[in-house]
C-alpha cells in the first residue's frame, strides 16, 4: 500500500509546485488591464486646425499631467488628448520640455484620472519581460499592445537608452514601456526601419522622466511656444558660428533630417557652383550622422601658369549634442589637400567642433 501512496503524494507535490509557478508567471493581460486606462492618444493640429500627426503619452498624476516625447508636440499649435474610454481633453499647455532627452510634460484639466507610476532603472534587467502600449499609425489603433524583452541598456555618447524587442511603429512615440510590476521603465521614442533590422526599438529610461517631472513648472506655457522657440534654432534666419574655424552655418531641420549650409562662400564662388553642405540623419542614440559635401574651386601648378578646376569631397560628420545655445560634434578633416587629384593628402582625422549662435 505504501508503495502506491508515495508516488501519488510526490505527483501531488509536483502539481502544486507547477501551479504555484504558473501563478507567479508574468501576465501581460493583467499589466494591460491595470495600465491601459492611463495611456492616451495625442492628436496634434496646426494653426489652421488641421490634424497633422498622432502620438502617445501616459498620465502621471490624477490632475492631468501627461508625459510624452518632445518630438510629438514640438510642431503643435494645439492638441487633444483622448483616453481609452473615449473622453477628450484639450492640452492647456506645457509644464516641461527637453529636446535633448526627447521628453515633454503637458497638462490637461482633469480630476481623479488614472495614472501610472515610474519604475527604478537600477532594477531593470536585460532579458526581463516588458509591455508597450500606444497608438501606432492610425487613431483607430489606439490602445495597441505589444510585448517583448529588454534587449540591452545602452550608454551612447553619455546617454542611456533601453533597447527592447517589443514592436512599435509611428504613433507609439511617447507611450510607456512597462515592466511586469505595472511600472513605467521607459518612454518609447523610436524604432529602426524594419529593412535595417528587426525588433530594434528604443525607449528613454524612466530616470530621465523622473528628472523632467521634478523640473516641471507650476504654471504651463502655451503649447505652440515650445516648438517655435527651438525650431527657430534650426531654420534659416539664425546663424551658427564655429569656434574652431570661424565659419558661419545655417541649419534646417526636416523631421529626422538636418541640413547644414555654410554661408561664408563668396557670391562669385556660389555662381560657379561652389557649396559646402551637410545632410545628417538622426540615429537611434539621438546623435545626427551623415556626410559633409564640398565642391570648391582649387588652384594648383606654378604661379606663372596656375591651373584651376572644381573639386568635390565628401567627409564624415556627426553632431553629438545640440541645444538652442550650443552644438558639438566631430568631423573628418586633413591638414592638406591635393588639388591636382582632388583628394586629401596625408592622414584623415576626426576632430571635434563647437558651434554657438551668432
Amino acid at each position: 500500500m505504501s508503495k502506491i501512496i508515495r508516488p501519488v503524494a510526490g505527483a501531488l507535490v509536483a502539481v502544486v509546485t507547477c501551479l504555484a509557478a504558473a501563478q507567479k508567471a508574468p501576465d501581460v493581460a493583467d499589466v494591460v488591464k491595470r495600465s491601459s486606462d492611463a495611456v492616451v492618444l495625442i492628436v496634434i493640429s496646426n494653426s489652421s486646425g488641421q490634424e497633422t500627426k498622432l502620438g502617445s503619452g501616459f498620465i502621471v498624476s490624477a490632475d492631468g499631467e501627461i508625459v510624452t516625447n518632445y518630438h510629438v508636440i514640438k510642431d503643435a499649435h494645439s492638441a487633444v488628448v483622448k483616453l481609452s474610454n473615449g473622453a477628450f481633453f484639450p492640452v492647456t499647455g506645457v509644464l516641461a520640455s527637453d529636446a535633448d532627452k526627447d521628453l515633454a510634460v503637458v497638462k490637461v484639466q482633469g480630476k481623479n484620472l488614472p495614472f501610472l507610476s515610474l519604475g527604478d532603472l537600477d532594477k531593470v534587467q536585460v532579458g526581463e519581460h516588458v509591455v508597450a502600449i500606444g497608438s501606432p499609425l492610425f487613431e483607430e489603433l489606439q490602445g495597441t499592445v505589444s510585448d517583448g524583452i529588454v534587449s540591452a541598456i545602452r550608454d551612447v555618447s553619455g546617454k542611456k537608452w533601453i533597447q527592447t524587442t517589443a514592436p512599435v511603429s509611428h504613433g507609439n512615440s511617447g507611450g510607456p514601456l512597462l515592466d511586469m510590476n505595472n511600472e513605467v521603465v521607459g518612454v518609447i521614442t523610436l524604432g529602426l526601419n524594419p529593412e535595417l533590422g528587426q525588433n530594434l526599438n528604443f525607449a528613454v529610461p524612466c530616470d530621465k522622466v523622473a528628472s523632467i517631472l521634478i523640473s516641471a513648472r507650476q504654471q504651463s506655457k502655451p503649447l505652440d511656444s515650445v516648438g517655435s522657440n527651438l525650431e527657430g534654432s534650426f531654420t534659416e534666419g539664425k546663424l551658427w558660428t564655429s569656434l574652431t574655424s570661424g565659419h558661419d552655418y545655417n541649419l534646417r531641420q526636416d523631421g529626422d533630417y538636418l541640413y547644414v549650409d555654410e554661408v561664408n562662400l563668396p557670391q562669385a564662388a556660389k555662381d560657379a557652383g561652389a557649396f559646402q553642405r551637410a545632410e545628417l540623419k538622426k540615429a537611434p542614440d539621438g546623435t545626427w550622422k551623415g556626410k559633409f559635401h564640398m565642391r570648391l574651386s582649387c588652384t594648383y601648378g606654378p604661379a606663372s601658369y596656375p591651373l584651376t578646376h572644381s573639386c568635390s569631397l565628401d567627409s564624415d560628420m556627426e553632431i553629438q549634442s545640440m541645444s538652442d545655445r550650443r552644438i558639438e560634434g566631430i568631423a573628418s578633416t586633413s591638414q592638406k589637400y591635393d588639388c591636382r587629384r582632388c583628394e586629401p593628402e596625408g592622414k584623415v582625422e576626426q576632430k571635434p567642433f563647437t558651434w554657438i549662435p551668432k
